[in-house]
């Protein structure tokens, strides 16, 4: 399914819009490539051509190489001796220990958050909730989910715990991208109503009953062959 079907960019448009800001050749890099993994354009198992990638951003292969490498360090990206660099894979048992470690940080992050709503942030929230529960255009969703969840677990005040959830988030949403998972649920209306209105437990139960949804989903997509 292509880019145009699923809401994805393309990677043409995801340098078209990391370029617009003020940016050296390996900044570029990295977060042209970042972002195309963390979206599932850049599929995992794919092999990762630094002359193509080059081309295809406009850069030389150096900062490219060096992109690859810090986004090694981060999970995303895996150096093998015959292949080169590949967008990463997990196994089951990593993706669970993922999820185990987005509940305990997730459900921390929320129940502090809802602690301290104020009106204006409740309005928000339902605002995002109904936006990324409708229709989208193309290349908008991930853009749309981070901004929903950066509200729900109130970013500015907890940027350590957001920074947490969204690299775990990250290394398995990809896996969803395309099969209408991450999306289909259509639970954020909920959550944000929850969350809005200040009930710390019915918030907590449908965001652990997502999170058993989503795991469940990602260990099917690696059986299914997704990953690999």
């Amino acid at each position: 399914m292509g880019p145009e079907s699923d809401g994805r960019a393309s990677l043409a448009d995801i340098v078209g819009r990391v370029a617009a800001g003020s940016r050296t050749a390996g900044e570029l890099s990295y977060a042209v490539i970042r972002e195309g993994i963390i979206t599932g354009l850049l599929a995992p198992g794919e092999h990762l051509r630094q002359e193509d990638l080059a081309e295809r951003i406009g850069v030389s292969r150096i900062p490219v190489r060096t992109a690859l490498m810090q986004l090694e360090s981060e999970g995303l990206v895996s150096f093998h001796p015959h292949r080169g660099a590949v967008v990463r894979t997990l196994t089951v048992e990593q993706v669970r220990e993922i999820y185990r470690l987005r509940e305990l940080v997730e459900v921390h992050a929320l129940r502090a958050s809802i602690a301290r709503m104020t009106s204006a942030r409740a309005a928000r929230l339902r605002e995002l909730g109904e936006l990324l529960d409708g229709p989208h255009e193309r290349g908008t969703l991930h853009e749309q989910r981070t901004a929903f969840y950066r509200e729900l677990y109130d970013a500015e005040d907890n940027p350590f715990a957001i920074g947490i959830i969204e690299d775990l988030r990250n290394v398995v949403n990809r896996y969803l991208v395309g099969r209408h998972v991450a999306h289909g649920l259509r639970y954020h209306r909920e959550l944000a109503r929850l969350a809005a209105r200040g009930d710390v437990d019915g918030a907590e139960r449908t965001l652990r009953g997502y999170l058993d949804e989503y795991r469940r989903r990602v260990i099917e997509a690696l059986a299914d062959g997704d990953g690999t």
